[in-house]
């Protein structure tokens, strides 16, 4: 399981400073993984995220820091989520977060896509939230040398990549 949580950091870091590169260097974004369990009280604990097993809820937290005396504008700070897992409901902070299936194209959550039947009749479905990539929260401004952070967390499938039935639907709603 060492290997599989390795190629989800190592994910991460790569669309994390490509995504951030030249107009964006002098916003400094940092990523952490955190394995989420119960203690003996029942209290959720964040405990480090060295391996993962199917089951497991990891949590991604994001921290977006502007490193100048000027306000930064049209932030869009983003969370990749690897292959392998899948999108807890509900566990985005701050809410209003917006998912993609692909890292370009967000819509609001849950995501929803037109299907076509056999009988040629278009039905709306919801995408289930293993296809879910990315999710992204429009920020707008990150005033000078404040941090913001953003969480969500995912479950861990397996080992093996999630088949992702109806890929290359279009998602309602979703803009770039």
């Amino acid at each position: 399981m060492r290997k599989f949580l390795g190629l989800c950091l190592t994910g991460l870091s790569l669309l994390v400073s490509s995504a951030y590169a030249e107009p964006q260097r002098d916003v400094l974004v940092t990523m952490e993984v955190k394995k989420v369990v119960k203690g003996d009280d029942g209290k959720e604990m964040l405990l480090s995220a060295d391996q993962a097993k199917p089951g497991d809820i990891l949590q991604y937290t994001a921290t977006y820091t502007n490193k100048t005396n000027k306000i930064w504008r049209d932030l869009e700070a983003t969370i990749p989520i690897p292959t392998y897992t899948e999108y807890v409901p509900a566990s985005s902070r701050p809410a209003g977060a917006k998912a993609s299936l692909d890292g370009q194209f967000f819509g609001s959550i849950p995501l929803r896509r037109k299907v076509k039947h056999a009988d040629d009749k278009e039905v709306t479905q919801l995408v289930p939230y293993g296809e879910y990539r990315a999710l992204r929260w429009f920020v707008g401004k990150l005033a000078e040398n404040q941090e913001l952070k953003f969480s969500t967390r995912v479950k861990v499938l397996s080992n093996e990549a999630p088949v992702a039935p109806g890929a290359g639907n279009a998602v309602e709603g979703a803009k770039k």
